[in-house]
């Protein structure tokens, strides 16, 4: 490598202290190749920031200097600043570490230091032939040295792990001050022969105390100090007495006397000042106390109007709730559709028929009072045979829709995710066919004029006579071969009877599969009805120990109530624990006719603090907070009870013993009522078995493999 090609032409000396002015520009040379500790600490410590680090040389072995440089500086700006010092030239200078000859190209950063973070290094000269005699031979001495040695900027300074409040040992960097001053010039004169000058001299005191006294000054004097304790006086107070004449003796008290002590002189301005001082800090005082009140009173005024406006939208909130569900209540008891629906209409005539029965009881009695029950009677079966009318129609009518829904269901392509979130439809031959036969039963449903349901007949029965594979094929062809028969060779005739037959096999149709196999539904016969029936048409309930009866049964043995109202109950709970993000919580379990149950028979049919028995306000929320929602874990409370409640902190400081006592009580109850639920939560708990739960038989199978 050559020096044209690859090394600078001059070097800038960055030493802090040295002005501008004083920076040699000199040209570098490299001396033979260093051999760092490793790549890897090389690209780490260019990847570090600029700092002062402490550098030592080793002139002899009874010889050190140290300096202070920034661990970019490199090893040829380091022997310029060093050459500058010792008065020789820099390309006489080699510095070593560990006996390797360092480049002047090597940044102090990349080479070895010890574990103060200081670096270490061997200072030589270079032998250098003489050209002339008369000229002296370079060396490095500390006499040069010293008269030019100015203190570094910054000391390394290592403090042990047991001086640290961490316990681990730190190198911290102390800043020295140099605190000389420049020296004025006075006054002088000048030889005229010698041209020597004379300057009168000036102490180098510093300044005065009172200048610097408020600058925090870390000295060794301040760190060194011993306060020591002198008497200068008698230990306490006391009389003196004094000879008026041999006789009389007259004593004088010490209880006046004050003492007087000398101090700094201040003039008139000053202590005028010092005065005003006093009450300008008095009054900063009471500003500041004024203002920090100000401020308070703002920040509460501004939370109670806060808090005023929350409740203000709160009520607003749930007043129109109320008129929602008021509303919704009206619509279900004029369009009823659901089961809960009719529910509510057979609930609102039980209710109507206890009020009746009550009114009788207290204006009628004898023969009048059998007379008001007779007619009371006829209007109660009449509104039960409107609302039994009507809940038929209703289910026909969704029967029809189900129907149509599942037929759209089936002939729906088959759809799936593909690679890079490619949507891929798949349609069957299975999919076609019931696509094409579901358009085929909707013209059947179709009330037509002769010609074209002849037509229609002609078609449909081409197409049934290629599926003889389906098991009511005979009667299927025969009722389409009637009704052909009917329309040919009669006038008139009523044919409603056949279609409806034909709509029903028609569907059975639609739905077979040739290749399919019926595979083995699980059933079990029903207690009540006495009918074979597969498991999904029982009824599961969590307060049960056998599956035993059908929903049909079930339903029946039930008492009408407004199942809407123990909805919405749950459904609070529920989005009360998703919110509390409690996934695992037995809101998820439980059902309405839990609810109910816990309502009618747990808390009866009220609220425990205010007893209020309107159920469109009663909720069940935590009774302690910080646990999961369970069965006794709950209360019965009203919706505003419910917000007051959930904002206390501590239980028993605001409820009654007797109260808590009571609560504690019906949680027992709950507890053994629903005992099957918490011997689970037992199991689950004891166990450890609770993370897996609503995993896939693959997954799991995977997590025991590992």
């Amino acid at each position: 490598m050559s020096e044209k090609e690859f090394l600078p032409t001059t070097v800038c000396n960055m030493q802090l202290n040295v002005p501008p002015s004083q920076r040699p520009i000199v040209r570098s040379v490299c001396g033979p190749d260093y051999q760092p500790r490793s790549t890897e600490s090389v690209q780490s410590a260019i990847s570090m920031e600029p700092q002062n680090v402490t550098v030592k040389f080793c002139i002899a072995p009874d010889k050190l200097i140290a300096q202070v440089y920034p661990n970019c500086m490199t090893m040829a700006e380091v022997k310029q600043d060093i050459a500058r010092r010792f008065e020789v030239d820099p390309m006489m200078l080699l510095i070593k570490q560990e006996g390797s000859l360092i480049c002047n190209t090597v940044p102090i950063y990349a080479t070895i230091s010890d574990e103060f973070g200081i670096h270490k290094f061997d200072l030589e000269l270079a032998q250098k032939p003489k050209v002339d005699e008369c000229d002296p031979t370079p060396k490095l001495s500390l006499r040069v040295y010293y008269e030019k040695y100015r203190l570094p900027d910054y000391l390394t300074v290592h403090i042990s792990g047991e001086d640290t409040e961490d316990g681990q040992p730190k190198n911290i960097v102390v800043e020295i001050e140099n605190s000389a001053i420049e020296k004025p010039f006075l006054c002088g004169y000048q030889d005229t022969k010698t041209g020597k000058e004379y300057l009168d001299a000036f102490t180098q005191t510093g300044p005065y105390f009172d200048k610097w006294k408020y600058k925090r000054y870390r000295t060794r004097d301040t760190q060194t100090w011993e306060h020591k304790e002198k008497i200068l006086n008698t230990a306490h107070e006391q009389s003196v007495q004094c000879y008026l004449d041999k006789i009389n003796i007259r004593y004088e008290s010490t209880a006046t006397d004050f003492e007087i002590i000398p101090g700094k002189y201040q003039t008139y301005a000053q202590i005028e000042r010092a005065e005003h001082k006093l009450k300008k800090i008095l009054l900063i005082q009471r500003n500041w106390r004024r203002w920090i009140l100000w401020k308070y009173i703002h920040l509460r005024a501004a939370e109670y109007r806060r808090l005023v406006k929350n409740r203000l939208d709160e009520d607003e909130r749930y007043e129109k709730c109320v008129e929602q569900r008021v509303e919704r209540n009206k619509k279900i008891k004029q369009f009823p559709r659901t089961n809960d629906d009719f529910d509510l209409l057979f609930a609102e005539i039980s209710r109507w028929k206890r009020a009746e029965l009550k009114r009788i009881a207290a204006n009628y009695e004898g023969p009048a009072r059998i007379s008001e029950v007779n007619i009371l009677l006829d209007k109660e079966i009449s509104l039960l045979n409107g609302v039994e009318r009507q809940r038929r129609l209703v289910h026909m009518a969704m029967e029809d829709f189900r129907n149509d829904q599942l037929l759209k269901k089936m002939g729906k392509p088959i759809e799936w995710i593909g690679y890079n979130d490619t949507k891929i439809h798949m349609d069957l031959l299975r999919t076609q066919r019931v696509r094409f036969l579901t358009e085929i039963y909707k013209d059947l449903r179709k009330t037509d004029d002769k010609e074209k349901r002849l037509e229609l007949l002609g078609r449909v029965m081409q197409l049934v006579a290629e599926e003889s594979c389906f098991p009511n094929f005979a009667e299927l062809f025969d009722l389409f071969d009637r009704e052909r028969n009917l329309l040919l060779y009669t006038k008139s005739c009523d044919v409603e009877i056949l279609r409806k037959r034909q709509n029903i096999l028609f569907f059975e149709l639609i739905k077979f599969q040739k290749n399919g196999i019926p595979d083995k539904v699980p059933s079990r016969m029903c207690i009540v009805c006495k009918k074979v029936k597969p498991y999904a048409d029982f009824a599961i309930r969590t307060r049960q120990s056998h599956v035993d009866t059908c929903k049909h049964c079930y339903y029946l043995k039930l008492v009408a109530t407004e199942n809407n109202v123990y909805q919405s109950i749950l459904r609070c709970i529920q989005r009360d624990e998703r919110k509390r993000k409690c996934a695992s919580s037995f809101a998820f379990v439980i059902q309405q006719d839990d609810v109910r149950h816990l309502i009618d028979k747990i808390w009866h049919g009220h609220s425990a603090l205010s007893k209020s028995e309107n159920l469109n306000e009663l909720r069940l929320p935590r009774w302690n907070k910080s646990d999961d929602w369970s069965p006794w874990n709950c209360i019965c409370l009203t919706e505003r009870e419910t917000r007051d409640h959930y904002k206390i902190e501590d239980l028993e400081k605001v409820y009654d013993p007797k109260f808590i006592l009571h609560v504690a009580n019906s949680h027992m109850l709950a507890r053994n009522l629903f005992h099957t639920l918490a011997a689970v939560a037992t199991e689950f708990q004891e166990t450890g078995l609770w993370w897996k739960v609503g995993m896939n038989k693959q997954r799991s199978s995977k997590l025991d493999r590992e």
